[in-house]
């Protein structure tokens, strides 16, 4: 039976290993440096794939794509039914105002719509970046349809090219911000949607550092769908671009985060060289500027650390994670970029999960519900580690594991 949402890397490991015929012994020929013991390990789920590189060399050697083996390291589907759970009950709408308002809506006869100010929509889409940064899906999905439409008729309202030009520059983020929300409900094909539309817009803009955005969301969908080599080479060729023009702290933080996502590319490739070079590359960005939150990127040396504790993590190395997370001052961070402080702390609990720390991995996990609890609910990598923590339930901390097992809605 082909293996659902819920499926482990491991279940799915077996089941195209098993639908192509071959057996654990070749499959780690293929792979190479893996005994069957360990193969026969993760696919009973008494051990976890710890890098997204192995996961891809694994698909690599089944001739499938490595998002057919991902149930969501990144993204999840929220089972909630209460308030926290409601977002995705406005995705419909949004995709009736994405189609409806397309390249194509003046000659499809949408019908007229009185432009808002836009410094009206201005503050409709600070607020939906705030809503992004704090993970407050449920708060941010009911504005998005009217933003969709407003940053369409201000667009065909322009009166000349600079009103023109400002409007475009809002419609790139609008769609940015919608991508962003899009892909962590789970969505597989409206997010490259809006990261199309939000990389159209800016370029009509003419904005330098707008383009670049665009091609820093568009890696972040790339990566999601499974498309490693593109999700890296996107980042790297817009800071290449950019590097010439670093003149401000704007820049700076534009150029340093697409040096991050270079690095979370090469990592998850295996190319661990070029991911310690781009690393340093951010790294030495943010030393110029400091922490910033330029066109909401949170850029600066805290995350760059928070990147750093990642980076350890996804070269196969939890201990060194866990070592490294102590130099990250993440309490430092204001309660507007609560998410990096969250997406912080799900990594270090993944870290001690891995090492069979179920003690601190569950105190790693409350410590992000208080500050983000709706990243929780579709965050994958949440629910993975939780359905790995009740089957080796241990009886110390089985009260708090099952209460966050409620709260995310994964069974106990």
């Amino acid at each position: 039976m082909r293996p659902d949402n819920e499926a482990t890397v491991g279940e799915r490991i077996a089941y195209y290993r098993k639908r192509q015929g071959i057996t654990q012994e070749v499959l780690c020929g293929l792979v190479g440096g893996r005994t069957t013991e360990w193969l026969r390990q993760i696919e009973n789920g008494k051990r976890e794939v710890d890098e997204l590189s192995t996961i891809v060399a694994v698909a690599e050697a089944l001739k499938i794509p490595s998002s057919a083996l991902l149930p969501g390291p990144f993204r999840a589907t929220a089972k909630r039914k209460d308030s926290l759970g409601t977002a995705r009950t406005v995705v419909p709408a949004i995709e009736a105002a994405m189609m409806r308002y397309n390249g194509i809506a003046s000659l499809a006869g949408v019908p007229d719509r009185a432009p808002v100010a836009p410094e009206h929509l201005r503050a409709r889409v600070e607020k939906a970046f705030l809503c992004s940064q704090t993970e407050r899906w449920s708060e941010m999905a009911p504005i998005v349809p009217d933003m969709i439409a407003d940053a369409w008729h201000l667009v065909h309202a322009a009166e000349n090219d600079e009103q023109r030009r400002a409007a475009t520059k809002l419609q790139a983020l609008v769609y940015r911000v919608t991508s962003g929300m899009l892909d962590r409900l789970g969505e597989p094909h409206l997010p490259w949607v809006a990261a199309e539309r939000s990389m159209h817009a800016a370029e009509e803009s003419d904005d330098r550092l707008l383009i670049a955005g665009g091609a820093w969301r568009l890696a972040v969908v790339l990566r999601h769908a499974g498309r490693l080599a593109e999700s890296t080479d996107a980042p790297v060729t817009a800071a290449d671009a950019l590097r010439p023009h670093l003149d401000s702290p704007q820049s700076y933080s534009m150029y340093g985060s697409l040096m991050l996502k270079g690095a979370v590319g090469a990592a998850t490739l295996g190319d661990h060289r070029a991911a310690r070079d781009y690393f340093d590359e951010a790294a030495r960005a943010a030393e110029v500027i400091g922490d910033r939150n330029d066109f909401w990127l949170a850029f600066g040396p805290t995350n760059v650390a928070i990147h750093r504790v990642w980076l350890d993590l996804e070269l196969g190395d939890p201990t060194a994670a866990i070592a490294q997370a102590d130099n990250v001052p993440y309490d430092n961070l204001p309660e507007e970029l609560s998410e990096r402080r969250t997406s912080h702390l799900i990594t270090v609990a993944w870290a001690h999960y891995l090492r069979r720390h179920d003690r601190e991995a569950v105190d790693a996990l409350n410590l992000a519900k208080l500050s983000a609890p709706e990243q929780l609910l579709f965050t994958g990598r949440v629910h993975s580690m939780l359905r790995g923590m009740l089957r080796r339930e241990r009886r110390s901390i089985k009260g708090d594991l099952r209460r966050l097992a409620d709260f995310v809605g994964v069974a106990a």
